[in-house]
């Protein structure tokens, strides 16, 4: 037979955690070849005691050279001398599983790599999970552990004070533990903290272009935090967040108090590369502006520097169109809160679910009326149970005193749905922080302006769409330089896809002061100026590929497709070679990675490769600030009122950097933003 289960030592990855099995195990495999004196080996063949020895003692080395096999494979593995295979041939000293006919070599000068593959391939559940033999104990590392993982898991101080845990980790895992009291731990996080920041302010300085986030918080002590969120594209182009500050604000909240809070937090971490900073739309963020030019050395004498949140403009534009469905929409609210409030009605309709309408029981997304977004999802969920609920609460509840809920109202609900259906994923898409963004909002703005066009001859469409495309004018008439830069800085797009796409939503919205194609490549040569002056004579750039959020199905791919053509390269400079290059290939444009695309080609473009990163850089949404303020939420309840500012702001930060080093922080916003258009102040009109 040879090595079944393919003994080759490709089988699995090479050199894996080597987990310890479990002595008796191998001892009971053992002896049905060592303890008899005629038993048989795994495989049948003949083996007499003095053929097979244990693996742990036998060096597997001829003469005198001998030593004790160490490594923990030898717990699940027997060496057999004078091996027979199948054919009765004598094939000399194998290593034989104990759970199968597998074999294999076992001289010294062979390694274990294959054996151990063996074993976690086909008989994981055999040989445990136990960390490598050659672990030592140590109590100023298990406290630095504990610190770390009480402030990433939300955890209280006296996590490790708990009797019942210090009788679970000296049973099940270490008796040497002793439990660590609750001021113990708070001191091992604030060190902890101040480790960690320690490299990444050192990360900070070797960096490109750092774009930040900044957006308050109310906690349930009604004091006003404020997070400040680092962005930027590392050596090997992968785009990383980390939270810099989750900081105690006092009041008055107005610009000079947010500027000098952000300031603090620069100051504090040796920031002084400022390539961009991401507001929402109060007021006094704006009112910030001019005092950052001032005080800061900025890109492009701070036209690059301020970026209003695309999603916030996304809210404010929903929310005049949803003013126009109130009634239909209040109907359905109302339905849906009905059953959805009382435990017993969500019973009783479950059971006509099921009974009368053949459909699974279901509860409904309920719905907040100034979260446009749950609105989204509201209707989403009611999707093929518009009939059951009709019939429920129209007997036993009028939604909107004494009319009941019509298939007119569902109708009119789930066309504005599959309206709203854009808006969603634009937000959604705005909203990532693992993949640049700054590169794809032209890419959403056009799939918008695309759904007003087409609606807004729709009877039940035309009043809304006349208000939503108002708002949307209002704050793109003038688009913001970045978005047109970095999008140029997609192969997918580069210039000529700009230019089509400025082009297009001009005509679709009746908007006529969009840049032109001229005014773009000026910028573009402007910038790349600056840049090649600076770093033509060093150009050296070493580059993780991250995905853009983009749906397989989304028509602006097509779009793009069948008007773009493709050049051959004439120019010189870099940029100009760049625009005039083959476009990426119609298969590939829905599924691609830009960060990869710039990492695979910085040395083809060693200067432009910098720009481009720079331009990727800036996130266009505010929404990754919304996992820090779930977090706040969780950490400063109701039992934890009282923490202290600077605990606060340590337990965040290093619940969010521990995360980057796990790979567990969210991709994406789409669950943090479900509550995240909640606040009052967001719009200044």
């Amino acid at each position: 037979m040879g090595d079944s289960h393919s003994g080759s030592s490709d089988e699995v990855a090479r050199n894996p955690i080597a987990p310890q099995g479990m002595g008796s195990v191998g001892e009971e495999a053992a002896s049905n070849v060592v303890g008899g004196g005629s038993g048989t080996g795994p495989l049948g063949s003949a083996a007499t005691p003095a053929a097979s020895t244990p693996a742990a003692t036998n060096s597997g080395l001829s003469g005198s050279k001998r030593s004790r096999r160490t490594s923990w494979v030898w717990n699940h593995f027997t060496i057999v001398k004078n091996f027979k295979d199948e054919q009765g041939i004598d094939i000399g000293q194998r290593a034989v599983c104990h759970y199968c006919d597998t074999h294999y070599k076992c001289l010294s000068n062979n390694g274990v790599g294959p054996h151990g593959r063996h074993l976690q391939k086909y008989h994981a559940d055999k040989i445990g999970n136990a960390s490598d033999s050659n672990f030592v104990y140590s109590k100023e590392k298990m406290r630095h552990g504990l610190a770390l993982y009480v402030a990433a898991a939300e955890q209280p101080f006296t996590f490790g004070d708990d009797i019942r845990f210090e009788h679970f980790v000296q049973n099940c895992l270490n008796p040497s533990f002793a439990k660590v009291s609750r001021n113990s731990i708070r001191s091992d996080t604030k060190k902890g903290h101040s480790e960690v920041k320690k490299d990444l302010i050192s990360k900070l300085a070797t960096v490109g272009a750092i774009g930040f986030t900044s957006d308050m918080w109310s906690g349930i002590n009604n004091r006003g935090y404020i997070c400040v969120t680092a962005h930027y594209i590392d050596s090997s182009w992968t785009l990383q967040k980390k939270i810099i500050a989750f900081r105690l604000v006092e009041f008055p909240h107005d610009a000079e108090q947010i500027f000098e809070s952000i300031m603090s937090v620069f100051r504090d971490f040796e920031v002084n590369k400022v390539y961009s900073i991401t507001f929402d739309n109060h007021s006094a963020n704006t009112a910030t502006l001019p005092l950052f030019i001032r005080n800061l050395t900025t890109p492009y004498f701070g036209e690059l520097l301020h970026l209003r949140c695309v999603c916030h403009v996304i809210n404010l534009v929903v929310q005049d169109g949803l003013t126009h469905i109130a009634p239909q929409i209040s109907k359905i609210r109302n339905a849906v809160l009905f059953i959805a409030t009382s435990p017993s009605r969500q019973q009783e309709f479950d059971k006509i679910c099921t009974s009368l309408y053949n459909l699974k029981p279901k509860n409904m997304n309920s719905d907040v009326q100034n979260r446009w977004n749950s609105t989204y999802l509201m209707l989403k969920s009611c999707r093929k149970y518009s009939d059951a609920i009709s019939g429920y609460v129209n007997q036993r509840y009028r939604p909107c005193r004494g009319s009941p809920l019509t298939q007119a109202d569902w109708e009119i609900g789930f066309e504005f749905m599959k309206f709203l259906k854009v808006f969603y994923a634009a937000t959604v898409g705005c909203s990532g922080v693992r993949y640049p963004t700054s590169c794809i909002v032209l890419h959403h703005l056009f799939n918008i302006s695309v759904n007003f066009r087409r609606h807004r001859e729709h009877p039940n469409f035309a009043h809304a769409c006349i208000d939503m495309e108002g708002k949307f004018r209002k704050y793109y008439e003038e688009m913001p330089p970045i978005f047109m830069l970095a999008a140029v800085m997609d192969p997918r797009m580069k210039l000529q896809g700009v230019s089509l796409l400025l082009r297009t939503i001009g005509t679709n919205l009746g908007i006529t002061t969009l840049p032109s194609s001229a005014y773009v490549y000026d910028l573009l040569t402007t910038m790349y100026a600056k840049y090649d002056s600076k770093f033509r004579s060093n150009a050296a750039c070493t580059a993780a590929p991250l995905t853009s959020s983009t749906s397989t199905n989304d028509e602006f791919w097509d779009f793009v497709s069948s008007n773009l053509g493709s050049n051959t390269v004439t120019s010189r400079i870099e940029l100009d070679k760049y625009l005039d290059l083959e476009s990426v290939d119609e298969n590939d444009r829905r599924d691609f990675d830009v960060l990869a695309w710039w990492k695979n080609n910085e040395v083809k473009y060693p200067v432009l490769s910098i720009m481009a990163r720079d331009l990727l850089t800036p996130p266009v949404s505010t929404v990754a600030s919304e996992s820090a303020f779930s977090a706040g939420k969780r950490v400063l309840d109701e039992r934890r009122s009282r923490l202290a500012p600077d605990i606060l702001d340590c337990l965040i930060c290093l619940k969010d950097w521990e995360d980057a080093r796990l790979g567990i922080q969210k991709r994406s916003a789409k669950d943090e933003f479900r509550g995240y258009f909640v606040d009052s102040d967001i719009d200044s009109d």
